[in-house]
């Protein structure tokens, strides 16, 4: 099971309660051909894949990782 929403948690909701995920959305800039943190920090993970071409199912499993790490 995903530990977060994708189609609700926005970058930033993510970004700013798990400042590791910070990395999994900057290896996203050359495929996305931009900074995404900075032109998609507004949107959610699945409207971030969408608006650049991601792959989303990659997105939240990279994600989902590094939030599993956090987890007791």
């Amino acid at each position: 099971m995903t530990p977060f929403d994708p189609d609700a948690a926005t970058v930033l909701d993510l970004v700013a309660a798990h400042p590791e995920t910070e990395a999994v959305f900057r290896a996203c800039d050359a495929e996305a051909g931009c900074c995404v943190l900075c032109q998609g920090l507004f949107e959610t993970v699945t409207g971030l894949a969408a608006r650049f071409g991601l792959d989303r199912d990659a997105l939240v499993h990279d994600l989902a990782m590094i939030l599993d790490k956090e987890r007791p």
